[in-house]
C-alpha cells in the first residue's frame, strides 16, 4: 500500500511497512523539493531515510500490515518539518544516545546520531512512536539574465558556491557562444562566493578575452565583504567593481 497527497506547502505519505517503499518516498520527496527550489538534497535525504527505516524496522517491526505515515511541510524560507509516525509500541526517547559509536566498525546505533547532527530540532511524542524533525536546507541559486542596451545583466538569486558552480559555468558559456562581450553581474542577493565560484568567474573572463577584444566585465551591488574579496584575489584587474550596497541589505 502506498498513498501520496500533495497539498500546497506540504506532502503526505501513507505506506505499508515494506523497505522498498522507503525509496519511493525518497524519490517523490526529491521531486517535491526540486519544485521548491532546493539544491542540496543529500542531508535531507539522509535524515528522512533514517527516520523512515527506523519506523519500518524498529517501530512496525517490518509487519507489512502496519502503516507508516510521513509528512513534509515547508515552514518558510529554508526550513522544513518532517513528521514520521508508526503503529509500533513506541519507546522512551530519553533512552536515546545521540553520540556516534566510538567503534568505527559498529554497524548499529548510528541512525539517530546522524539525524540529530543534521537537524535543528527533534521532538518525540510521549509514546515515542512519532518523531518530528526540523531541518534547514538551502534554496537553489538561479541566474536571471536580461539584455540592457547590449549589456548582459546576470543576477544570481543567492550565493555562488560549489553546489551550483557547474550550472553557473554552463550559463556563462552559453552566453559566450551567443557572441556577447559585455557583462554586468548584479550581486544584490549574493552574500557568499566560495573559491569554486571565483574560479568560474576567473575562467569565464579568460575565455571571453580569447573570444572578444572589446570585452567589458562589471560587478555591481556587492556587499563590503565581497568587494574586499575581489580586491584580495585581484579580480578587480579584470572586473570593474562599481559601488556597493548598504550594509543593511
Amino acid at each position: 500500500m502506498f498513498k501520496m497527497n500533495e497539498n500546497g506547502s506540504s506532502i503526505t505519505f501513507s505506506f505499508s511497512s515494506e523497505m522498498h517503499l522507503v525509496d519511493r518516498v525518497i524519490q517523490s520527496c526529491r521531486d517535491y523539493l526540486k519544485h521548491s527550489g532546493v539544491s542540496e538534497f543529500s542531508q535531507f535525504r539522509l535524515v528522512l531515510r533514517e527516520l523512515l527505516i527506523n519506523a519500518v524496522e524498529h517501530g512496525n517491526r517490518n509487519i507489512v500490515e502496519h502503516t507508516v505515515i510521513c509528512s513534509i511541510e515547508h515552514m518558510g524560507e529554508w526550513q522544513f518539518r518532517i513528521t514520521v509516525e508508526d503503529e509500533g509500541d513506541g519507546f522512551d526517547p530519553r533512552t536515546l544516545d545521540m553520540k556516534m559509536p566510538k567503534d568505527p566498525e559498529e554497524m548499529r546505533k548510528r541512525g539517530y546520531p546522524l539525524v540529530n547532527a543534521f537537524t535543528d530540532q527533534l521532538e518525540f511524542s510521549e509514546k515515542g512512536n512519532r518523531v518530528i524533525a526540523y531541518i534547514r536546507i538551502p534554496r537553489m541559486t538561479v541566474f536571471r539574465i536580461r539584455d540592457d542596451n547590449g549589456w548582459q545583466i546576470i543576477t544570481p538569486s543567492g550565493d555562488i558556491t560549489a553546489s551550483i558552480a557547474e550550472k553557473f559555468r554552463t550559463t556563462l558559456v552559453e552566453l559566450i557562444d551567443k557572441g556577447h562581450s559585455r557583462y554586468r553581474f548584479d550581486l544584490a542577493h549574493v552574500e557568499d562566493i566560495d573559491s569554486v565560484g571565483l574560479s568560474v568567474m576567473i575562467v569565464f573572463a579568460k575565455m571571453l578575452s580569447n573570444k572578444s577584444s572589446n570585452m567589458q566585465l562589471e560587478i555591481i551591488n556587492s556587499g563590503k565583504a565581497l568587494i574586499e574579496l575581489f580586491h584580495m584575489t585581484r579580480m578587480t584587474k579584470t572586473y570593474k567593481v562599481i559601488g556597493g550596497r548598504p550594509e543593511s541589505v
